[in-house]
């Protein structure tokens, strides 16, 4: 969703140009690299699912401030944080998968995930689009919030059904 919307939102929002998006989005890539590299020294120190909750949190809040945001220095700041935030989310839950299902399972427990992935994706995708379309580039962010508000809840319950 953020490929989606921020090329509109540095253009329409932000008043950027193709350099300013360029920028801000290598900035995700930067902080998913960033993200790969702490990680594994975080979770030494910190049990990787108390992170998801925290991280899940930081990811709706930077979706919320986009919202708000009318600085192009501030936008590539808050993209290089949803780059580590996102990627160490997707790192986590597949580790924990990793170490919970058999390897017999893995592969097609990931292949049905990834279906069901990229099915949402175009759903959201486009919902992205239309809602950029009517109300504006920003309010994109704010789906891509309360995608990861969803995230939070599925992993709440989940967390309590595992534990029951």
């Amino acid at each position: 969703m953020i490929n989606t919307t921020l090329p509109g939102y540095i253009q329409a929002h932000l008043s950027g140009n193709s350099i300013s998006y360029g920028f801000t989005d290598t900035m995700y890539g930067v902080g998913a690299c960033l993200a790969g590299f702490l990680l594994p020294v975080i979770a030494k120190f910190i049990n990787k699912e108390h992170l998801i909750f925290p991280l899940f949190s930081i990811a709706v809040l930077l979706g919320v401030v986009l919202v708000l945001n009318h600085s192009l220095a501030l936008t590539a700041g808050y993209i290089f944080l949803l780059g580590s935030v996102g990627p160490a989310i997707r790192t986590i839950i597949y580790t924990r998968t990793m170490e919970m299902v058999p390897g017999k399972l893995l592969g097609p427990l990931v292949s049905v995930w990834n279906f069901i992935n990229l099915i949402f994706q175009f759903v959201a995708n486009y919902s992205v689009g239309r809602v950029m379309d009517i109300v504006g580039p920003q309010w994109g962010f704010m789906i891509y919030a309360s995608t990861m508000l969803l995230g939070i809840l599925l992993f709440i319950g989940i967390k309590n059904r595992y534990r029951a």
